[in-house]
């Protein structure tokens, strides 16, 4: 495992410009997606969002607390679909009815993520062209397109981001590991967070992976391009932007990225057994390194002495 270089010092403080309190493993930006603030439609583009947190029963959300994001930018017309979709205006109402009854309040978002969208917005740049939030009318006409293309979407993003941790040694990439305090969680076990970040060699892309609490599954997946696209102020990365997924389906592209840049990858396992070098080629080069001088083997040719060979025949196992 590399140690940390200035390099990666320098990595580590682009990550933190970029995504603010992201090497802390705290609450990141997070702002979803909103078609009318994007600043251009002039380039194809895709963006994935995802965000779940766990119900605070002493704490309400403000915000959904489950809500994902697939957005499609193709010849300037804008498709945005979301999945776990709660209308705020109904839940904020919901909220002042459950007030005024000086209720417990429970989850006022009801809509979780379950790969199925439940809402889709069509636009020409800012021209709507349609809006639905009928969930049997956008699951039966965009289900299908909704997984399909979030999947190969983010397996291209972990292929790419597992390039980077296999050329480790050319690229920028930053891996740390720090003990979660026990008192965090129950069990006698030692656990660790662990987040790895990494940037292109061009310098126009960043990605970073975290595994949070120690389970050795990646939660936490972002991408973000220097391409200057946004949708208003502090709305975190621009590419991809998972934060806290417990869907399994998600898990089975991303769950593995932290643990196998910290412990290395099957591809870079395959990489080293093909150069790891023969114990043939080591003992020829312990024989050219190591050896007794001139002068004492000739005394000990003329005194037919092979003490190499008494030294081995002594190790052999009785």
């Amino acid at each position: 495992m590399r140690r940390p270089t200035a390099t990666m010092t320098i990595l580590a403080l682009i990550i933190s410009v970029l995504f603010p309190g992201m090497l802390l493993a705290r609450s990141k930006d997070f702002t979803l997606i909103d078609i009318q603030k994007l600043n251009r439609y002039d380039e194809d583009r895709i963006l994935y969002q995802h965000f779940e947190k766990p119900y605070n029963e002493f704490s309400p959300d403000a915000k959904d607390n489950s809500i994902a994001a697939l957005m499609v930018i193709k010849d300037k017309n804008v498709y945005l679909f979301k999945d776990g979709y709660d209308d705020t205006e109904a839940v904020l109402a919901n909220r002042l009815l459950h007030d005024r009854g000086n209720q417990f309040l429970p989850d006022l978002w009801p809509n979780k993520i379950e790969s199925v969208p439940n809402f889709v917005t069509i636009t020409d740049r800012k021209i709507e062209l349609q809006k639905n939030t009928t969930k049997e009318f956008v699951a039966s006409n965009y289900k299908d397109f909704y997984v399909d293309v979030r999947d190969r979407f983010l397996k291209k993003h972990a292929a790419i981001f597992l390039s980077l941790i296999v050329n480790r040694k050319d690229i920028e990439i930053a891996v740390e590991r720090k003990r979660i305090p026990r008192k965090i969680y129950e069990g006698d076990a030692v656990k660790y967070s662990t987040w790895v970040s990494a940037r292109t060699s061009d310098g126009g892309t960043v990605y970073y992976a975290e595994d949070a609490d120690g389970d050795g599954i990646t939660e936490t997946f972002m991408v973000h391009s220097s391409d200057g696209f946004q949708w208003g102020f502090k709305t975190g990365p621009n590419l991809i932007n998972i934060q806290n997924n417990t869907r399994k389906e998600i898990e089975a592209i991303i769950g593995w990225l932290a643990t196998s840049a910290y412990s290395g990858s099957p591809v870079e396992d395959e990489l080293i057994k093909k150069t790891f070098p023969t114990t043939s080629t080591v003992g020829e080069m312990i024989d050219d390194i190591y050896y007794i001088d001139s002068e004492t083997r000739t005394f000990m040719k003329k005194k037919n002495i092979d003490l190499e060979a008494e030294v081995d025949k002594k190790a052999q196992v009785k």
